[in-house]
């Protein structure tokens, strides 16, 4: 049998190994944030969809909130500014654990599931996903702002974000940046890296979904309050494309006035759209190295209690 100072070092071990093993993404407790937008803002070219945050369910509630399926701003050409209807002290599909695996335009209707799939000999896959709910939540001609409350007693290290990545179409791109603070302080850019990567997961249908990742520098505890800030990027091809289309040179003036495309987005050259699937928050990992030199640490004071106790013994 082994004596009690090694089965305490083996016990120590033990709980390193399975906090290595538990180590993971921190529970977001709530968020707050202006709702996405949708068929208000001019996506009727590409069916009228919403991309509100439908699941959104205050805590201690049973059902979505019902400013859920409610468009975040009234105004048809909306800014960061003109927003009605923040929702807080709940959750919904940006912390799901769904990862979008689905184009963004996958979704139209009022309640926020895919109806507007298709299934045709080479392609089945889309009309499987009619009734199914959709995965992104949208903002147009906006940097939304998400305040996110965290269960505590953890040290957090890492932020991903799966966004519909440039390229999808529809006038929807990656944020170009995403601001990062911690209670009211914001982080300088030189204390955290951001990479964007492609994300497909197991979709081969998914070339539109790409991982923005967030490295601190130092762990924060998960106490604190983690502001993130989404920025628009940079106008892409279908930006000049849909100037082109709506610009008559005989007359000199744009067609499309009501949408806000020239102020917004042609002037600024900015992509219009920003969608956000998913947020995971991760918890620092200790290193291996850390992890040797407490174990050797705990098997040291194992060993001299030992050796004490055996000295006693002799005595």
């Amino acid at each position: 049998m082994l004596s009690r100072p090694f089965s305490i070092v083996a016990f120590l071990v033990a709980g390193l190994a399975s906090s290595a093993a538990s180590a993971g993404i921190v529970t977001v407790t709530s968020y707050d944030m202006v709702n996405g937008n949708g068929a208000a803002q001019y996506t009727t070219p590409t069916g009228g969809q919403n991309y509100f945050d439908f699941t959104y369910t205050k805590n201690g509630q049973s059902t979505p909130d019902p400013m859920a399926g409610v468009n975040g701003s009234p105004s048809s050409i909306p800014n960061n500014s003109n927003a009605t209807n923040v929702l807080t002290g709940g959750t919904g599909k940006l912390t799901d654990g769904v990862i979008a695996t689905n184009n963004f335009s996958l979704v139209s209707g009022s309640n926020g599931t895919i109806s507007n799939g298709w299934t045709t000999a080479a392609s089945p896959y889309y009309g499987s996903l009619n009734g199914q709910a959709s995965q992104y939540v949208g903002w147009k001609y906006q940097d939304p702002t998400i305040v996110f409350h965290l269960a505590s007693g953890s040290m957090v290290s890492q932020i991903n974000l799966y966004v519909a990545a440039d390229g999808s179409g529809g006038l929807v791109g990656a944020p170009g940046n995403v601001s990062v603070t911690i209670g009211s302080t914001v982080l300088n850019s030189s204390q955290y890296t951001q990479v964007i990567s492609p994300y497909t997961g197991g979709n081969p249908y998914a070339s539109s979904t790409a991982l923005i990742t967030i490295t601190l520098n130092q762990a924060i505890s998960s106490s604190e309050l983690f502001t993130l800030q989404l920025f628009r990027g940079a106008l892409e091809q279908d930006g000049y494309d849909y100037e082109k289309q709506y610009w008559d040179a005989s007359t000199n003036t744009f067609n499309d006035p009501l949408s806000g495309f020239q102020e917004n987005a042609w002037d600024t050259k900015l992509e219009p759209w920003i969608m956000l699937s998913q947020v995971q928050v991760l918890s620092a990992v200790p290193e291996p190295s850390t992890w040797m030199m407490m174990i050797a640490g705990f098997l040291g004071m194992g060993m001299l209690t030992l050796r004490r106790r055996r000295q006693l013994t002799t005595a």
